[in-house]
C-alpha cells in the first residue's frame, strides 16, 4: 500500500510517494521521542510548562510527513505518556492533544498554501501563534485566561523550540521524503 504526500520544499509541489511502512515506523519514532523529550525537559525546574517539548516532534512529523502523522503523534504521544509513566496528568491530556492537533492541521493547511519559499519559513511561526491562539480561545470556555494562555506567558522557549521543529523540517524534508 502507498501513501501520498505533498513535498513542501520543492516548488512545483511534486508528490512524493512514500510506502506506509516508513509512515507507520516514522510516526512511532515520532511517538516515542515525544514521550522522551518531555523527561529531560522536566529535569529542568518548571521545563515542561517553559519548553512546551511534547510538541517539538508533532511540528516536525507534521511538517515532514503530513497532517494525519501529526495528529497521531499528537494524540498518541500524551496518551501513551500517561498510560506508561504517569505523566503528563490525566486533567491535562484534552487541552495536550488539542493543541497537537491544531498545531498539525494548521502547519499543513498553511504550508499546502504558500507558493514559495520564503511564505513557508514565515508560515510555520504563524501557523504556531494561529494554533496556540485557537487553542487558548477554545480553553477560555473552561479555564481562567491566565491558565487557557499560560502558553504564551511562560511557554515563549517552547514556542521558540516548536517554529525550529517546523524550520528543521521543512530544511530536511527532501531527504526524509525520498
Amino acid at each position: 500500500m502507498y501513501e501520498l504526500s505533498l513535498n513542501i520544499l520543492d516548488m512545483g509541489k511534486t508528490i512524493a510517494i512514500k510506502k506506509t511502512r516508513v509512515t507507520s515506523l516514522m510516526t512511532a519514532l515520532f511517538i516515542a521521542a515525544n514521550i522522551g523529550l518531555p523527561h529531560l525537559f522536566h529535569l529542568i525546574p518548571g521545563g515542561g510548562i517553559m519548553f512546551l517539548p511534547i510538541y517539538f516532534f508533532t511540528a516536525f512529523a507534521a511538517v515532514s510527513f503530513g497532517m494525519w502523522t501529526g495528529i497521531l503523534t499528537a494524540v498518541l504521544s500524551p496518551l501513551m505518556g500517561y498510560l506508561v509513566f504517569g505523566m503528563p496528568q490525566i486533567m491535562l491530556l484534552p487541552d495536550m492533544m488539542l493543541k497537537g492537533v491544531l498545531l498539525s492541521c494548521t502547519l499543513t493547511y498553511m504550508l499546502s498554501k504558500a507558493e514559495t519559499v520564503l511564505a513557508r519559513f514565515l508560515v510555520v511561526p504563524s501557523a504556531v501563534l494561529i494554533a496556540w491562539g485557537i487553542a487558548g480561545i477554545l480553553e477560555l470556555t473552561m479555564r481562567t485566561y491566565e491558565v487557557a494562555f499560560q502558553d504564551f506567558f511562560t511557554g515563549i522557549p517552547g514556542l521558540l523550540m516548536m517554529t525550529v521543529a517546523g524550520w528543521m523540517a521543512l530544511f530536511f524534508n527532501k531527504r526524509i521524503a525520498q
